[in-house]
């Protein structure tokens, strides 16, 4: 390992924050929490088309997501619209409180080819405790919707991933969420660790089962990362976030950007990923990552 940050290329992903906007109050998001130290707002067509104009040549794959609720930006589809025109691979993540029959014909059009779908319990009792706010049976009506509707019109696009975030209060619900996912054919069932900000003294969230855990116990109430912080992320060398004003930051772990690398409202993305900020920053990863705040809860 050469143990220096050597770059090869510009970034061939990239998450781009279309609002910090969410209609849900979960626990564990600064969204949910309304606890954003950063200004918050909507990201804006023309800034997005200066984007994604710079990065198509060697942009492969676009996550339209960071915070928030996207489908609450009114030209979020638009967005999608014009990335997949450039030929870059669309994907965002839903509540999916807002996929009704006009939203559907609108997604199918956009050309999005993947849409992440957070539910978190298959009852709305289990649900609410996490998406808190939300309606399960709305979600669950939406989802059913647009599978009903994609194979109405033999689309194979977006590509349907329902995601579930393991927590103390929903694990067991797990077997009966893999026969409800199988039965609305959805194309993926992700079963994910939560994050949670304070787990050092413990949490109610944190699954009996370690197995979906990022978490282990180390004796008198205390917890700790399950696995070893090593000093290197691959994250660093292939893609970053932009935050809904244009800020570019290193990860999604960083959700109040507190380590902005530049500003694409006065620099070029290319410029920003070989700057001087980002090179001390790979540098600081690779000689102590424990030293990087938004690191000391990764499990990358």
């Amino acid at each position: 390992m050469l143990q220096k940050p050597i770059l090869w290329g510009l970034p061939t992903t990239l998450s781009i924050e279309p609002t910090t906007s969410c209609n849900l109050r979960c626990p564990e998001c600064p969204s949910g929490l309304r606890s954003f130290s950063r200004p918050t707002g909507m990201l804006q067509e023309k800034l997005f088309e200066q984007v994604i104009d710079q990065v198509k040549g060697h942009l492969s794959w676009l996550h339209l997501y960071f915070q928030g609720e996207p489908f609450l930006n009114p030209r979020f589809l638009e967005m999608v619209h014009y990335a997949d025109s450039k030929g870059i691979f669309t994907s965002t993540s839903t509540n999916a409180h807002y996929l009704g029959e006009k939203q559907v014909k609108e997604i199918f059009k956009s050309g999005l080819k993947q849409l992440i779908v957070s539910m978190d319990g298959i009852t709305q009792e289990v649900y609410e405790a996490y998406r808190i706010g939300g309606n399960l049976e709305k979600v669950q009506q939406g989802l059913q919707l647009l599978i009903a509707e994609r194979k109405k019109a033999g689309l194979q696009f977006p590509r349907i991933v329902l995601q579930f975030l393991v927590t103390g209060q929903n694990e067991h619900q797990i077997p009966a969420l893999k026969t409800w996912a199988k039965e609305l054919e959805v194309d993926e069932l992700q079963l994910k660790t939560t994050q949670i900000y304070d787990f050092e003294n413990g949490s109610d969230l944190i699954p009996k089962d370690l197995g979906y855990s990022r978490y282990v116990p180390v004796g008198n109430g205390k917890w700790k990362l399950k696995n070893r912080l090593e000093n290197k992320c691959w994250r660093m060398w292939e893609g970053a976030v932009v935050t809904w004003d244009g800020r570019v930051v290193p990860c999604c772990f960083d959700k109040d950007a507190k380590h902005v690398m530049g500003e694409l409202k006065n620099e070029s993305l290319s410029g920003i990923w070989n700057s001087l900020p980002y090179l001390t920053f790979r540098k600081q990863l690779l000689s102590d990552r424990t030293q990087i705040e938004i690191c000391r809860n990764c499990t990358e």
